[in-house]
């Protein structure tokens, strides 16, 4: 988190044995976990805030704020989420300072151990299952001239 009071995590599955980029299948898992983690974050830990005596114009932005995208080229394919909401009258960050009460964990650290605990497991075992998937399928046959006289001969090449 940073000094602006602005929320930035990452959650991470460290692949940094598998030397290359994720294939589109395997993004398309990062993408899916990343939106699940977005929409739990705005439709049900940033919710219930009591609002009494506020114009509804004022309010409900730290909650629209929530966003995310993926880093899936190289070592740690990473979720990274963050709220960059401005203050009504200051245009401050302040979602990284928000608490339930006074003296309280702040709720974007509470927000971060619940993704850590309900989603990242998910994340780790289909990412993985789909890394797998990836590994042990066999490309389609491709056809491979001996010369320029020979006819194709199917060849089955794994990566």
């Amino acid at each position: 988190m940073s000094d602006s009071m602005d929320v930035d995590v990452s959650i991470g599955v460290d692949l940094s044995d598998l030397e290359r980029a994720l294939t589109d299948a395997e993004s398309k898992v990062m993408q899916k976990h990343r939106e699940q983690m977005v929409r739990a974050i705005r439709n049900q830990m940033w919710i219930g805030w009591k609002y009494k005596g506020r114009d509804p114009d004022s309010t409900g932005r730290s909650r629209r704020a929530w966003k995310g995208y993926e880093q899936t080229t190289e070592g740690t394919r990473s979720i990274i989420i963050e709220n960059e909401a401005r203050g009504f009258y200051s245009g401050k960050g302040y979602a990284a300072y928000v608490k339930r009460r006074k003296g309280a964990k702040p709720e974007a650290e509470i927000v971060l151990e619940n993704l850590l605990q309900s989603h990242l497991p998910d994340l780790i075992e289909e990412l993985t299952a789909e890394i797998d998937h990836s590994l042990n399928t066999e490309s389609p046959p491709k056809r491979v001239r001996k010369n320029k006289t020979s006819t194709y001969k199917p060849m089955s090449l794994k990566g």
